[in-house]
């Protein structure tokens, strides 16, 4: 039910700002992802670091300013209780089931390639045309994307699962991002969750193949995961699913971030 008592956060002077890994030693973790790669064990990872900040405002103002700066389809401030809080601006949809007249249909929308903003439409239209044409954005966008239709094949009409939108162009306020959108229809026997279990976790935040990645980043990264890579969204009761990464996510508690 989250917390019924007010946020009081510990004083920011009691707070040290702190990384999980020593200088120089995540990009050594990133050597051994590239040596990894030139045997062809991995093809993709994606690696992360965690760091903690002193943040003495309320989740609330945290949530408002990064919804001002960052405005994004998945936005979110949860009370998770015990103090603890978690707000974020999610860009990408992790898994969403609808229902029409074809069936149970299932969509992600992998996001792959980004670049920054320009500083008006002739710049952005010139940042659109570099990530367009770069190769490397592409192959990690493919890859991405193939991995996530062979998850949906485990569970969809065989003939379904198709790339329905490809390397479409999404603007943000800071970001521009290339997307693949795909989808595929639900076997009989399967629902909305098994669509959200075959496809944990998501290949953009994973790497590929996707259960080497998953290994890889367990036995190298320094701290838990907790919510960074997972999902926020709504279960609705009519068998209907919504959900966004944790992307550009905050977890608050006691005044840390």
């Amino acid at each position: 039910e989250g917390s019924s008592s007010p946020y009081v956060a510990t004083p920011e002077s009691e707070i040290k700002s702190r990384r999980d890994h020593e200088e120089g030693q995540f990009a050594g973790k990133v050597g051994v992802a590239k040596e990894q790669f030139k045997v062809g064990n991995l093809f993709e990872c994606v690696l992360s670091q965690t760091f903690t900040e002193p943040c003495p405002q309320p989740p609330s103002v945290v949530f408002r300013r990064l919804r001002t700066r960052n405005p994004s389809p998945y936005g979110f401030l949860i009370n998770l209780g015990e103090k603890e809080y978690l707000v974020g601006a999610s860009p990408e949809m992790f898994v969403r089931v609808e229902k029409n007249s074809k069936g149970w249909r299932c969509e992600t929308c992998p996001i792959s390639g980004t670049i920054r903003r320009g500083r008006d439409a002739l710049e952005d239209a010139e940042n659109i045309k570099k990530i367009i044409g770069d190769t490397k954005e592409e192959s990690e966008l493919t890859m991405c994307t193939d991995v996530d239709r062979n998850d949906k094949s485990r569970i969809c009409k065989a003939g379904s699962v198709q790339v329905i939108g490809r390397r479409q162009i999404e603007m943000y306020s800071r970001l521009i991002h290339t997307v693949d959108h795909v989808e595929g229809y639900l076997r009989e026997g399967y629902d909305a969750m098994d669509a959200f279990l075959v496809h944990t976790w998501a290949v953009t935040v994973t790497g590929a193949p996707k259960a080497w990645a998953i290994q890889f980043v367990e036995d190298q990264e320094e701290s838990p995961r907790a919510w960074y890579g997972g999902a926020v969204g709504m279960i609705g009761f009519d068998g209907h699913l919504n959900t966004g990464l944790t992307l550009r996510t905050v977890r608050l508690k006691d005044g840390v971030a």
